[in-house]
């Protein structure tokens, strides 16, 4: 029971000291060098935040450009959607007429085939309910079977009117510079004249030989050589 009245000295002076320690380090003055560390850091720290305030608005600036952009794709693309007020109507009206005219103004090459071709898109493109995709599509096929034709040799039979007789002839085209035709005892060799728009028959011998070695190099039975064909020499684009 005695123990219960005894303080220890050391208990009841232990908080006073660690108060007037306490007391002493805050009386004490606040040293340059601290002064400095404590400007430096909050420097740096202002320093920082405007670096990141800047990138802060240059994001929100890419992501306003970019709304905006996103806005004018969502408006071209409700545009486009509406297949009746289309800007797609036109460059797909342009096109087809284009094609029809070059078709009939090129050499004629397995015309009627071609001509099949073409009507059956124009058919299409005339149809109001067909998608305007589909009339691209097919569209942009056409005209890239068509540049096809100026990069390829072919060669064909088929019967032609001679002199009023219905006769079978070899057809030889050479890309889009030459379009001949040759007899099967190739007594008749004739090209095609765009400028007079009809076959003009060749003088007996002239550029037989040629027309015969373009036509076995289209068909596969000889080697690819350079070969004399009759052309019409390049004229000055008006």
């Amino acid at each position: 029971m005695k123990s219960l009245h005894y303080f220890s000295r050391s208990t009841v002076l232990g908080p006073v000291a660690a108060a007037a320690i306490t007391l002493a380090a805050l009386s004490t003055p606040v040293s340059a060098q601290t002064v400095q560390e404590q400007f430096n850091q909050a420097n740096a720290q202002l320093v920082a935040l405007v670096e990141m305030n800047e990138q802060l608005r240059q994001r929100i600036a890419r992501q306003e450009q970019l709304i905006g952009e996103m806005a004018e794709s969502i408006e071209h693309a409700a545009l486009l959607a509406n297949e009746e007020s289309s800007p797609l109507n036109d460059l797909i009206e342009r096109m087809m007429s284009s094609i029809e005219q070059f078709v009939e103004a090129d050499l004629p090459f397995e015309l009627e085939e071609r001509r099949e071709q073409v009507a059956r898109i124009r058919g299409l493109v005339d149809n109001p309910e067909a998608p305007l995709a589909q009339k691209l599509s097919l569209l942009i096929s056409l005209y890239q079977a068509e540049g096809g034709y100026g990069r390829t040799l072919d060669t064909y039979e088929t019967t032609m009117e001679i002199d009023g007789v219905e006769t079978e002839v070899t057809i030889t085209r050479v890309g889009r510079i030459m379009l001949a035709y040759q007899t099967a005892d190739r007594t008749v060799t004739a090209v095609w004249d765009n400028n007079q728009d009809q076959w003009v028959e060749l003088a007996p011998g002239e550029y037989r030989t040629a027309v015969t070695r373009a036509m076995n190099v289209a068909n596969g039975t000889l080697a690819p050589e350079l070969i004399n064909i009759p052309i019409h020499a390049p004229v000055d684009a008006e």
